[in-house]
């Protein structure tokens, strides 16, 4: 055995988990992201993107993690290729990742405070979403959730490429 075997096998999981939403967070993410790559050096670039994507991942993992541990007789029926009614992972398994996708996302949060508003601001409209009867009404889901994930998704694109600059305030008398 391999030992690349653990990691592709990791790989395989997350991909089974998240690839139906690649196009409604990473990619958009990404996209958002090019708009703040103004006038910045290469390295710069690049260094604050891998930690872009590095944010992105496990905010979506962590979502879709919270959505199929809670969703899983409703997987069965809609869609049994998802990893835990496949039998490609068991719940508990999915629970143990849920744990480690949590704690990086929030770690990275505590690690770039900049980035601590959109995190709790995802923690809490995936909660709403996966915890409560609002998160299942087409109303919480449309207009409450969409409204705070894509602001936690955009705020932190463009944050991660071009972090706000501290301006002072010369010549200002109030």
């Amino acid at each position: 055995m391999s030992v690349f075997a653990p990691i592709a096998r990791e790989l395989d999981v997350f991909f089974g988990f998240s690839w139906r939403d690649w196009s409604t967070t990473i990619i958009p993410g990404s996209i958002f992201a090019v708009g703040a790559m103004r006038d910045l050096p290469p390295v710069t670039l690049i260094k604050n993107y891998l930690f872009l994507v590095t944010w992105l991942t496990p905010y979506i993992y962590f979502f879709n993690l919270s959505n199929q541990i809670t969703g899983v007789d409703e997987d069965k029926i809609n869609k049994p290729d998802r990893p835990i009614p496949s039998g490609k992972v068991t719940l508990q398994g999915a629970q143990r990742r849920w744990i480690a996708a949590f704690s990086t996302f929030l770690g990275i949060a505590l690690y770039q405070p900049d980035f601590l508003p959109e995190t709790l601001c995802w923690i809490a409209t995936v909660a709403f979403l996966c915890l409560t009867s609002y998160g299942d009404h087409w109303f919480g889901k449309n207009c409450v959730a969409m409204t705070t994930g894509t602001w936690a998704l955009l705020s932190a694109s463009w944050k991660a490429i071009a972090p706000a600059r501290r301006r002072a305030r010369r010549g200002c008398t109030r």
